[in-house]
């Protein structure tokens, strides 16, 4: 057996702020022994990286005590092995990441109903708050389809998450985007699907958000998006950037339209009927997808500097 310290600790663990969580700390009252996350041995026969990485996603918190609540007050320990945990997700398959939070959320659940409800607040936090660093729908699925499909769950406790699970699996990442009709400031009518581009920037927005505002600094930053968005090929367009207004206050929208940027369709949701129908999550805002040529969606609900970044390469 090598120890994760050892074989890994230089290929992982600085990429994890040098395993941060591992620093223990003296117990309360004076105590000698020092509490420590420890992570679990990867045997030698693992030489390839992603494998040893796969083996540590599989058996991150086999030494973990979750029926010792007394952990669920030292963040220090509990809440950074668990934001250096997530970190690994996108390095290894998406089963693999199911499977890893399907077995964590077991032990939890029978150990201490108590310490499965501190993680699945964890998993919220840092995967499901808009303001996340580390937001990803796609990684919270699993966690919502634990919770929803749990006998050990109370039928109260499941609404919030399937409604989220709901909204979370409509205009996923390989989907169709959902087709809408939208009205410019004309008053003509528009449908999504007859967008004629390789690539459509959906921009759903209020004027009078900051964050909303701040778009267009970063937009107007953004020399290559501005490019394409000027390039034709015959009667189709290399980029389109549709800013949609889902609020029934046209004509705040109508009094900020000059504000707008001239290479911006801005076009309004009349009837509220994305919101109405929830064909799009928005529940915060400002909200961007990324759509390619037939409408299938690229990102969800990502910042602009990812779709800018995407572009460019």
């Amino acid at each position: 057996m090598k120890s994760y310290t050892r074989n890994i600790v230089i290929g992982l663990c600085v990429a994890l702020a040098a395993c941060s969580f591992s620093r223990g700390k003296k117990a309360e009252q004076g105590a000698a022994r020092v509490q420590a996350f420890r992570l679990p041995e990867i045997p030698s026969i693992y030489t390839d990286e992603r494998e040893q990485v796969k083996y540590l996603v599989a058996r991150y918190w086999e030494h973990f005590d979750f029926a010792d609540t007394s952990l669920i007050r030292r963040p220090e320990i509990t809440e950074q092995a668990f934001a250096n945990y997530l970190q690994l997700f996108p390095r290894v398959p998406y089963a693999d990441v199911e499977r890893a939070i399907t077995s964590m959320l077991d032990r939890a659940m029978d150990a201490d109903s108590v310490m499965f409800a501190h993680f699945t607040s964890l998993y919220e936090k840092y995967l499901y708050d808009p303001n996340s660093p580390m937001l990803s729908e796609e990684f919270y699925i699993p966690v919502l389809r634990y919770i929803v499909a749990s006998p050990r769950v109370g039928e109260v406790d499941k609404l919030r998450p399937a409604f989220r699970l709901e909204m979370a699996l409509k205009n996923r990442p390989g989907t169709a985007a959902t087709d809408f009709v939208y009205t410019l400031p004309s008053g003509k009518r528009e449908k999504l699907s007859d967008v004629r581009a390789d690539y459509t920037i959906l921009f759903f927005n209020n004027p009078d958000c900051d964050a909303c505002r701040a778009i267009k600094a970063e937009f107007e930053a953004a020399d290559f998006v501005n490019f394409l968005l000027r390039e034709k090929r015959g009667e189709s367009r290399r980029l389109v950037f549709l800013s949609v207004y889902p609020d029934p206050d046209v004509e705040a929208w109508r009094r900020h339209l000059k504000e707008q940027p001239e290479s911006w369709v801005c076009a309004y949701d009349d009837g509220q009927v994305i919101k109405e129908q929830r064909l799009y999550d928005l529940r915060a805002i400002p909200t961007f997808y990324l759509l390619d040529r037939d409408k299938k969606i690229i990102f969800k609900d990502v910042p602009f500097r990812v779709i800018a970044s995407f572009l460019e390469q």
